[in-house]
């Protein structure tokens, strides 16, 4: 019996573990493609980040990681996406800032619950901001341009062609004491022109494509807005170094799940971008186009939103600015 009955027994259990390995491949993950969505079009500097993340990670985990470009709806619609897909780690969200600190103070109802709807995963970098004047303007420095501005009331004009821009343009107005006008652009390509061409004495905006016309004259790099000067113009002194500290900004981009998404999933996607931002390559490529890559736990991106949000709650205040429904 029993010389007959151990091969049947050894036969059963291949079998088993036959039956039992493809089951243990499917729960594997990932076994399929990642989406990364993102609220920019394709070709911008949040498109090329979001890109060579993904090419990075899925070259670490096997696996294809394709950016989904969602557009539009400032920030909301590529939020709102986000937030109902299925918690299973293949969607997750790289997020622009404002998504998360501006958005709940301007928009009401909002598409999504930006404290409830997400997981985070982790700081993926920071990106300065820049004042660039026109090469027609008559001033080349930042203090040339706030003595212009107070001398001639009224008549410079700045253009922006985002919220957060629109927002450090009214509080540089008011802590600088100057009349300015702003000017709205649908896009940055449009607000570019209009620098170049003279229409607009300066625009508040990131640094690439700007950067590339300023060793010509084309443009004058009057100041980044970050907390430290910009590699790509590296003349022009912070706005704390000009005595500005409430002008202070640098947007952040952070990696974010659905909720729900499983505690290991999420701490396997958090491996992989602290991984991908330790790469030399990724970070040459990201510090060429002045994109400082930083990876942060998730309660460095709490603390960053509570801050921020109410900063920007202050400026809406301090500035009076009318906003979206007002």
């Amino acid at each position: 019996m029993i010389r007959t009955f151990r091969p049947a027994l050894f036969t059963v259990l291949a079998v088993l573990f036959a039956l039992a390995a493809p089951v243990h491949a499917a729960d594997r993950y990932p076994n399929r493609p990642i989406r990364i969505i993102i609220s920019f079009p394709a070709g911008g500097s949040t498109d090329v980040l979001a890109r060579q993340l993904a090419d990075t990670m899925g070259r670490d985990l096997g696996q294809t990681v394709i950016v989904d470009n969602r557009p539009g709806g400032g920030f909301n619609i590529a939020a709102e996406t986000a937030a109902k897909a299925a918690p299973d780690g293949y969607t997750v969200f790289m997020a622009l800032d404002a998504t998360f600190t501006l958005n709940p103070l301007i928009y009401s109802p909002l598409p999504y619950d930006p404290d409830r709807d997400f997981v985070p995963i982790s700081l993926v970098g920071f990106e300065s901001n820049s004042i660039v004047a026109s090469g027609k303007s008559p001033f080349k420095t930042f203090r040339e341009m706030i003595a212009y501005a107070k001398a001639n009331p009224g008549k410079v004009t700045y253009g922006t062609s985002a919220l957060l821009a629109e927002l450090v343009g009214a509080e540089l107005t008011r802590v600088t004491g100057t009349d300015m006008v702003h000017v709205q652009y649908r896009g940055s390509p449009d607000m570019l022109q209009a620098l170049l061409s003279g229409d607009i004495n300066i625009s508040i905006t990131g640094i690439l494509p700007y950067a590339t016309y300023v060793p010509s004259g084309k443009l004058y790099a009057l100041a980044s807005t970050g907390t430290k000067r910009v590699l790509l113009m590296p003349a022009a002194p912070t706005v704390v170094e000009l005595g500005y500290p409430t002008v202070e900004f640098r947007n952040w981009f952070a990696l974010f799940a659905p909720a729900g998404t499983p505690s290991p999933i999420v701490a396997t996607l958090r491996a992989e971008v602290t991984k991908a931002l330790s790469d030399p390559d990724l970070r040459k490529h990201l510090l060429a186009a002045d994109l400082e890559p930083s990876a942060g736990t998730p309660a460095q991106i709490g603390e960053l939103i509570k801050r921020d949000r109410s900063h920007w709650a202050q400026i809406i205040k301090s500035t009076g600015i009318k906003l979206v429904g007002e």
